[in-house]
C-alpha cells in the first residue's frame, strides 16, 4: 500500500482512469450520460466505438477529457487500411486518443511485419494529429514470448501506451503486467484495461505501485467514489 505521502488527491487518480461505454446495444442518452459524469469526475478520458466519437466530442468541447475510440475494435481483424481509415475518421470527427487492437493472429503467425506497420501508421497519424496512442495486445491470446515481443515494438514505434485487453475476451492478470513492464522502454506506458466489472479499488492501487500508468474501466466513477471514502477514512 502507498504511504501516507504518496497518496493521490481525489484529483490525481481521477486522471488515472479511462472510462468506456462500448456494448452494442448503447443509445445516444447513455453515451452523453456517460460523457457527463466524465466532466463532472474530470478522468482522463472517456471512450466509446467510432459511431459516438462526434457525440463524445460534442459533450466534451471545452473540458481536458480525452474524447477516446477503439480502433479495429474489439477483435483487430479489419485489414490495415481499413484501420488507418478509421483512423482518420475519429480524428476528424473529434478524437484525440486512439487505442488500436492489434492482429493477434498475425502476431502468433510471427508476421512482425505487419503488427510493425499497423502500429507505426498509428503512432504515426495520432502524433499527427496530436493525439495518444494506446496499443491494445489482448494478453489473453498469448505467450508471455510474444507479449515481450508485442511489447518491444511498440516501444520502438513510439506509442504512447501499451494497452492489456479490450475486455471482450481472456481478461490480464498480475504477470500479464509484470511481463509488460519488464519489456517497456523509452516513454511508452502501461494501461490497464479489460479488467472484470467487479475490480475494486485495493486491486487499482496495487496496480498503481506495479507501474500502471492508466485504468480502463467501466467502472470508473464508482472507484473514484470508493477512494474518496477511503482518503476520509485515513483523514486525508
Amino acid at each position: 500500500m502507498l504511504s501516507d505521502k504518496n497518496y493521490l488527491t481525489v484529483e490525481q487518480f481521477a486522471k488515472v482512469f479511462d472510462m468506456a461505454v462500448l456494448a452494442p446495444n448503447t443509445q445516444e442518452a447513455a453515451i452523453r450520460n456517460a460523457c457527463r459524469q466524465a466532466k463532472a469526475y474530470n478522468i482522463a478520458a472517456m471512450y466509446t466505438t467510432p459511431c459516438w466519437t462526434k457525440v463524445v466530442a460534442e459533450e466534451l468541447a471545452g473540458t481536458d477529457v480525452h474524447v477516446g475510440v477503439g480502433i479495429g475494435f474489439p477483435y483487430g481483424t479489419p485489414t490495415t487500411e481499413i484501420k488507418m481509415a478509421e483512423i482518420d475518421d475519429a480524428i476528424t470527427n473529434g478524437a484525440t486518443s486512439l487505442d488500436m487492437v492489434i492482429n493477434i493472429g498475425a502476431l502468433k503467425d510471427g508476421n512482425l511485419e505487419l503488427t510493425r506497420k499497423e502500429i507505426q501508421g498509428l503512432v504515426d497519424k495520432a502524433r499527427a494529429a496530436g493525439c495518444l496512442s494506446k496499443v491494445i495486445i489482448e494478453v489473453g491470446f498469448l505467450t508471455d514470448e510474444e507479449i515481450a515481443t508485442v511489447t518491444k515494438i511498440i516501444c520502438e514505434c513510439g506509442a504512447d501506451y501499451v494497452k492489456t485487453a479490450t475486455g471482450s475476451q481472456d481478461l490480464p492478470d498480475v504477470h500479464h503486467v509484470e511481463v509488460i513492464r519488464e519489456n517497456l522502454s523509452g516513454n511508452t506506458k502501461l494501461k490497464l484495461s479489460g479488467v472484470p466489472r467487479q475490480f475494486v479499488l485495493s486491486a487499482c492501487l496495487r496496480m498503481l505501485e506495479m507501474g500502471v500508468e492508466l485504468i480502463g474501466t467501466r467502472s470508473a466513477i464508482k472507484i473514484i467514489d470508493q477512494y474518496k471514502d477511503y482518503l476520509k477514512e485515513k483523514g486525508l
